[in-house]
């Protein structure tokens, strides 16, 4: 089976110099200061705020924006990384499967919800999204093969399926569909993946 994991370099971070230790470190605190929403600072108020030089922030993003992206890319693999962790030692494919779905529907929860908000408006970001989507999908598609192999679920259309179920979340987080439905995006996003699974599993 295909070995799928995370680049150790960002899309975001092309043609940028290698990050340091205290360039890391820097990025850490950037999450803090921007888990509540995007604030209304400039480089030079957010520099200060970290109490760094601006020019040292420039060495990290070449923009404010660059910098959200780059902090929201950051948060989105940490809690990508956590679920693949969190699911390692499950033996069921299937299971493996629902848990590591559950996890990373957090990214549409309470939590992320202020900070998706303001980011939509960024330019760059719809990239950034799709990149973390586009994994979910190929590492649902690799544990649905898993599962067809193991006799967990029917013979099933593996990538429609990895398609329906990594972008579900993303989908009742958009506006127009968060308003319409009376559960959160995230646990909206929980009940349905719930359903598709339990409906493709063969029974014992």
């Amino acid at each position: 089976m295909r070995n799928i994991e995370y680049k150790k370099v960002s899309y975001l971070k092309k043609n940028t110099e290698i990050y340091t230790k205290r360039h890391y470190e820097i990025i850490d605190a950037l999450e803090k200061l921007l888990e509540k929403g995007v604030p209304d600072l400039t480089m030079s108020e957010i520099a200060k705020k970290l109490k760094i030089s601006l020019r040292t922030l420039y060495e990290i993003a070449p923009s404010k924006d660059q910098l959200i992206l780059m902090t929201m890319d950051n948060i989105l693999k940490k809690l990508g990384k956590f679920a693949m962790d969190s699911v390692e030692e499950i033996n069921s494919p299937i299971k493996r499967l629902e848990e590591y779905l559950f996890i990373v529907n957090q990214a549409v929860g309470p939590k992320f919800d202020r900070f998706l908000k303001d980011i939509e408006k960024i330019s760059g970001s719809k990239k950034m999204a799709d990149y973390h989507e586009n994994f979910i999908k190929l590492f649902t598609q690799k544990l649905l093969e898993e599962s067809i192999e193991k006799k967990e679920i029917k013979s099933i259309d593996v990538k429609a399926f990895s398609i329906l179920l990594g972008g579900i979340g993303r989908e009742f987080s958009k506006d127009k569909n968060k308003k319409s439905i009376n559960m959160t995006p995230e646990q909206s996003a929980n009940s349905i993946t719930s359903i598709i699974l339990n409906g493709i599993k063969i029974e014992n």
